[in-house]
Order: C-alpha cells, then structure tokens, then sequence
C-alpha cells in the first residue's frame, strides 16, 4: 500500500527538528526594513547555525586575511548581501542530512542544490525578480529527497539502488516506488516546518509544465536543469528542451551567457564543497 506525502513526512525517523531560526530569518528578509544587526543577532541565537556560518566564512570560499570572529563581524567585512546568502546556505545545508547509509549521496544533493539556488539567483536578478527569495527557493527545491532516502519503496525501485532516488530526478518513477514524489514530499515538509508558502510551492512543482506554473516556480524548473547541462560547448546551448521554461521563466529577457552560467556553477561548487566538508 503505498504512503501519501503527509505520511511519510509523519512517519519519518530521521527528520531533523523544525528550524526556527530559519524560519526567523526568512521573516526577517521579507521585511523592507529589516537591518544588519537583527539579521546578525538572529544568526547569533542559534549556536549551531552561527558556528557554522563563521566556520565557512572564515574557509578559503572567502580567501580573507583576517580571521572573523563574531556574526557581527561577518557582516561588517562580508557585507549584508553575502552573510544572508551564507546564512541560508548552511541553514538549508542543516536540514540535508542523510541516513549514514546514504551520507555518500550528500555531496550531490549539496552541489546540486547550491548550484541551483545560485543559477535561480542570477536568473531572478536578471528579470528584476527577488533575488534572494529564488536563491533560497533554489537551495531547497530537492529536500523531499532527505524524505525518500529513508523511507522504504512499496515496489521495487526501478532504480538499482535506495541511493540514487538522491542522484536522479524521476517523479515517474518515485511515484510508482512510493506513491508519492521527491517535490510533493518536499512542499509537505516545508509546510510543515512552517516556511513561506512561496518556497513550499517552488519546492512541489519545480517539475510540473512550465506554462501552468507561476513566475518564481518556472524559474526554478529552469535553473534546476541548468544545474546539469554541460556547458563546455560539446552540445548546442541551450538544449531545444529547454525553450519553454526560458520562455515562461525568463520571459523577454535573454539567458546569461554560458561563460557567466560556468562562472556561476563554480562558485557554486566551491561552496558546497565547504559546507559538505562541514555538515
């Protein structure tokens, strides 16, 4: 008998607590007249969450000369901008967390999901949409995936291994293994952790048709299969495949080049390489 997405978030073992100070910060960026200090004081409260971001802070992702040592600092050398992208990078990278068993399949999850955030981040600020709001759209499009892991298939996976329900994207076949999918199990969870209604929608329907999706999901659709193109010019760019999610995501406004899309995925790379190394 196979499970609804509400009962497999329901049932999961292995969930990690609903984070409040993520949900605190997104409050907060969604305020036009939020200032650095609560952002710093709000990343502060929580121990695990400000160790870490001043852990990658202080890594050679920045390359700084002078170590930080507080939230407060960060924002002074780093800047409003890039501590609201760290934070909510290793924020989201906290709720990723894999059964041990699967813990090899984190650096692809990780790696996609940032370079999704960042490549839906270049795109929004491209079409003059919220920048931010997409980047952490971007970052946790897949996290139903941490669901799927470790629930058990009601049919044979047509996948040869539990593992690769993390490496591959087929809602076709996750449905007939669990009668449900990585995005519907992902829009449960966030709304069950009591994020934006904006980000539970990105996250359930980044895989549905284009042209029946709303700006900030086609969007992320776009960027999430841009984050596996090859863009090393050994196939034409961009793929005929891709034409409606440009039309509906991008509207008027041309796609970056692939030289700034490369210079996007290696940043991003480069960050989750850090906070792999650090989760």
């Amino acid at each position: 008998m196979s499970l609804s997405a509400e009962q497999i978030v329901r049932n999961a073992e292995q969930l990690p607590p609903p984070p409040k100070v993520m949900t605190d910060l997104l409050a907060l960026f969604s305020r036009t007249d939020v200032d650095a200090r609560s952002i710093a004081d709000t990343i502060a409260s929580d121990l695990t969450l400000s160790l870490r971001t001043l852990k990658v802070a202080n890594s050679p992702f920045y390359g700084l000369s002078k170590r930080i040592s507080t939230v407060h600092d960060a924002i002074a050398i780093l800047g409003f901008r890039a501590l609201r992208m760290l934070a909510l990078a290793v924020g989201s990278a906290q709720l990723m967390h894999l059964p041990p068993a699967l813990r090899a399949s984190m650096g692809h999850l990780l790696r996609h999901s940032t370079r999704c955030a960042m490549l839906a981040r270049l795109l929004a600020e491209k079409t003059g949409s919220a920048g931010e709001e997409a980047f952490t759209a971007g970052i946790l499009h897949d996290v139903g995936k941490i669901l799927l892991a470790q629930t058990e298939p009601v049919q044979t996976p047509e996948h040869g291994t539990t593992s690769d329900w993390i490496l591959h994207s087929d809602t076709i076949a996750e449905r007939a293994a669990f009668g449900t999918d990585h995005a519907e199990a992902g829009q449960i969870l966030l709304r069950h952790w009591k994020f934006p209604e904006a980000l539970c929608e990105a996250a359930g329907r980044h895989h549905q048709p284009p042209d029946t999706l709303p700006p900030l999901c086609a969007l992320i659709g776009l960027a999430d299969q841009l984050a596996d193109i090859p863009l090393d010019g050994t196939e034409d760019f961009p793929p005929a495949t891709l034409a409606p999610w440009i039309a509906c995501a991008m509207g008027d406004t041309p796609l970056p080049d692939t030289a700034a899309l490369a210079a996007v995925i290696a940043e991003a790379d480069a960050l989750a390489n850090v906070l792999e190394a650090d989760a």
